[in-house]
């Protein structure tokens, strides 16, 4: 019996000065009738043991390792022969009903050598945890958790061995699972040559790990370099795991040599439930580190075609589950409207008041626009309708405020909108678009009357300094992202720059903003609406710009009708800028896989 708590401090086996073993416990826990130790070890060879004994009665244990590179790095310094791993120690609380005595770990540093014994604190100390410990394997060195009559036959028949971090190195940062469906994977890895990576549930499911997508890791560069030269350059991994696997289940990284047969499990991690919705998987699978060069291929992938489904399955759900929507009128609306003004509100309200002071100035509109406020955000609904009829009475404003009963995004908003309007023409309006004058609404109306090439019109927007922010809309291919982006080219510029041709009331453009556009009812009807397909909020304007040109028709720019913008007042809420930042390119990749082919035509076009 060795007098020294392995629990404070690591105790080392030296032989004629010389580290030939050490031992650790860093955790003792337990949890629902089970009780784990879990720390590390070192050895000369992969022939050590640890037991754990109470009195004379050997405690029936299960055995798993992990990879722990932070102690081979340290232990390489007293030894560079020395073998590293973690270790953790299971038993059910039955196995304590026959002990006797205090328990003690045995540890057998390697062959030919004494087991060295050590006295462990009493399980009553244990840490008490009310997480559920995951399940380990009761097979020494095999793969945790995987029934070897599951694995494929190549993994079957291997020589299983401890792991040698001299071969093979890997670690699982992230683990992402939507149970039942798939996952994702992230993390790193690296190897000798010769040696194979390869990802092995414990269902016994199993992906080639050279098929993930690679990028560059400096930190595991300067870490590994001096153990594996070059095979350090592209250790960062990103891989979907494509198997629908329970939450209970867990995911390792096997090293597997083909010409040896040789194997050792580097390590497994346990998954974390992500959502089975398209925002909130989109929201945790998006901090997934990937550089932004590789983005697409992750897209490209598989990520893309997921979110996509997901979507698409959100869609139907919600429509089989649909509730009529609530409207609530304010005045005296007209009853066979010529135009009816959409407008979506979603985080921010406070702009309405603004837009009914503009339109209590325009007679014209308010005898032939029936206004409605379609609320997209259960968070405000509360506040919109205990100050509506206050507003209602002090503009005299006639009005309409729609609840859907959910939050359905952008072209959602604007779908519901008009599926409760009358007018023959329907009107999009952004909540933080005012006019500049009165009116404008009608100006469009006639103009989209009297020229029916005409599918679509959108007016010019200017910020609210007096700069041009929106004079038609035109793409461009982004290289680094391989997509299509929309662009505003005389954005910023004074409105004088915005070179009209003299007389032209309407300008052929390539797109238009979906701030504020005017088309007929029954074009929009045909056409199916905005596409509710994209992800928060982004192209969906120009999606719906492009379908009007596939059914023959032209698209126009109104120079004579202004309004002021101030621009995603309501986007700015959706969280952080790295997350808007891929909400856009996913939207970017969808609408380029669609369009890109007649983006390429339209833009020729106007060459």
């Amino acid at each position: 019996m060795v007098k020294h708590n392995i629990v404070n401090s690591p105790y080392t086996l030296k032989v004629k000065g010389k580290t030939v073993g050490a031992v650790k416990v860093d955790e003792l826990v337990k949890a629902g009738g089970k009780y784990r130790i879990e720390g590390w070890v070192s050895a000369l060879d992969d022939n050590l043991s640890l037991d754990i004994r109470s009195g004379d009665i050997l405690i029936n244990t299960t055995f798993s390792h992990k990879i722990r590179n932070d102690v081979a790095q340290s232990m390489q310094a007293s030894n560079p022969a020395l073998l590293s791993q973690g270790f953790l120690l299971d038993w059910e609380d039955s196995e304590l009903t026959v002990s006797k005595g205090a328990l003690e770990l045995v540890c057998r540093f390697g062959s030919g050598m004494d087991p060295v014994t050590f006295t462990l604190p009493d399980v009553t100390t244990f840490t008490d945890t009310t997480e559920r410990l995951p399940e380990t394997s009761s097979i020494d060195g095999q793969v945790e958790t995987t029934s070897q009559t599951l694995l494929p036959a190549f993994l079957t028949s291997a020589n299983w061995q401890t792991p040698d971090p001299l071969k093979a190195a890997a670690h699982i940062d992230s683990f992402g699972l939507i149970p039942s469906r798939c996952g994702l994977m992230a993390g790193w890895m690296v190897a000798q040559p010769g040696w194979e990576m390869w990802g092995v549930d414990s269902q016994g499911n199993v992906l080639n790990l050279a098929s993930a997508l690679r990028y560059q890791r400096e930190d595991i560069v300067s870490l590994f370099r001096d153990t594996f030269g070059q095979r350090t350059v592209d250790a960062g991994f990103v891989t979907q795991w494509p198997y629908p696997i329970s939450i209970t289940d867990t995911v390792g990284i096997v090293a597997y040599h083909p010409e040896s047969k040789r194997a050792f499990e580097v390590m497994r991690n346990q998954a974390v439930e992500v959502p089975n919705e398209p925002e909130g998987y989109a929201r945790w699978a998006f901090t997934v580190p990937t550089p932004a060069e590789k983005f697409n291929e992750r897209l490209n992938g598989w990520e893309g075609e997921l979110i996509e489904t997901m979507l698409a399955e959100r869609s139907r759900a919600f429509s089989h589950d649909e509730k009529a929507p609530d409207v609530m009128t304010l005045g005296k609306v007209p009853e066979s409207p010529d135009i009816s003004l959409i407008i979506p509100l979603y985080s921010r309200w406070d702009f309405v008041e603004h837009q009914l002071l503009a339109f209590s100035k325009d007679t014209t509109l308010l005898e032939t626009t029936e206004i409605i406020y379609v609320v997209d955000d259960p968070r405000i609904l509360t506040a919109i309708s205990n100050e509506v009829e206050n507003l209602h009475r002090l503009y005299n404003v006639p009005f309409k405020v729609v609840w859907g009963h959910r939050n359905r995004g952008f072209s959602g908003a604007n779908n519901l909108g008009v599926s409760v309007s009358r007018g023959r023409q329907v009107l999009l309006l952004n909540s933080d678009a005012f006019p500049t004058s009165p009116g404008w609404a009608n100006q469009l109306s006639t103009l989209l009357d009297e020229n029916p090439q005409y599918g679509l019109l959108g007016a010019r927007l200017l910020n609210p300094e007096g700069g041009l922010q929106h004079a038609g809309m035109v793409f461009f291919y982004s290289q680094s992202w391989q997509v299509w982006l929309n662009k505003h080219p005389l954005a910023g510029l004074a409105p004088e720059l915005d070179d009209v041709p003299e007389g032209a009331q309407i300008v052929d453009k390539p797109a238009v903003t979906g701030a504020c556009v005017i088309m007929q009812r029954s074009l929009y009807d045909q056409l199916g609406g905005l596409d509710e397909g994209y992800l928060i909020g982004d192209f969906e304007d120009s999606d719906l710009c492009l379908k009007v040109l596939s059914e023959g028709y032209q698209l126009g720019y109104v120079p004579g009708v202004s309004l002021v913008h101030l621009e995603r007042q309501s986007f700015s809420s959706l969280g952080d800028t790295s997350f808007r930042t891929l909400v856009v390119r996913f939207n970017a990749w969808r609408h380029t896989k669609r369009w890109g082919k007649q983006i390429q035509s339209v833009m020729q076009s106007f060459s």
